[in-house]
């Protein structure tokens, strides 16, 4: 049974619950007032052998509110600034609730166009070992007026094995108009190797509209201060 957790690569400080690989939070909800974390999300595609990768920088700027600075690369190309907001609304069900909000800006250096997602976040801590983080909102992927809606939805369910070790499955999905759906599935362990320093790694697959599978190797790197 778990006992105590590591603090790198938590959704949530209180109630604990373990923070999604692909889709991340802006520190965990509930931060604290100069709360900071780097980490460095990479995404390999074995089918294609296509790296993308992405440093960010997170800090707590008020109790209950992050801010977070990302830059996306395709292999060695910057292709898009992002900026994330986050913040905490509250616990319940005796603190092994906890919700809040999330809203991220992109800047495409390609085509010059700008996109937002808001996304409403909830976690439950069921016992010592199983919790669960889901993510549910919407992307406007042109702020343009021939932009579109691309639904979104993100849920992982995570393992406690050891103080040190988790193990989850993460399902993330984008529903767009004439029923195009685009997934993600990825299983992941989380190896806390200090209370400061996480490793997040897993293969998956992902797929658009029934089409070709493209297989993943993904691992994140997370350092929080």
């Amino acid at each position: 049974m778990r006992t105590e957790e590591g603090d790198a690569a938590l959704s949530s400080d209180a109630p604990h619950i373990p923070e999604p690989m692909v889709f991340d939070l802006v520190r965990p909800l509930g931060v604290r007032q100069g709360d900071a974390e780097v980490n460095v999300l990479t995404e390999h595609s074995l089918r294609t052998g296509d790296t993308e990768w992405a440093p960010e920088f997170e800090f707590g700027l008020f109790d209950d509110f992050a801010i977070e600075f990302e830059l996306p690369f395709d292999n060695l190309r910057l292709s898009e600034y992002k900026l994330g907001l986050q913040g905490t609304i509250g616990t319940g069900f005796n603190n092994h609730f906890i919700h809040g909000w999330q809203m991220i800006g992109y800047h495409d250096r390609d085509t010059e166009k700008y996109s937002v997602d808001a996304l409403y976040l909830a976690g439950y801590r069921f016992n010592s070992e199983i919790s669960n983080f889901n993510m549910i909102g919407a992307r406007r992927d042109d702020m343009e007026r021939d932009g579109h809606f691309v639904g979104l939805f993100n849920t992982t369910w995570f393992y406690d094995y050891s103080q040190d070790l988790t193990f989850g499955i993460e399902m993330n999905n984008e529903f767009r108009e004439k029923s195009d759906w685009t997934y993600l599935l990825m299983p992941q362990i989380h190896w806390d190797i200090t209370n400061h320093a996480t490793l997040q790694f897993g293969v998956g697959l992902s797929q658009a509209n029934r089409k070709e599978t493209n297989w993943l190797g993904t691992w994140r790197m997370i350092y929080a201060f």
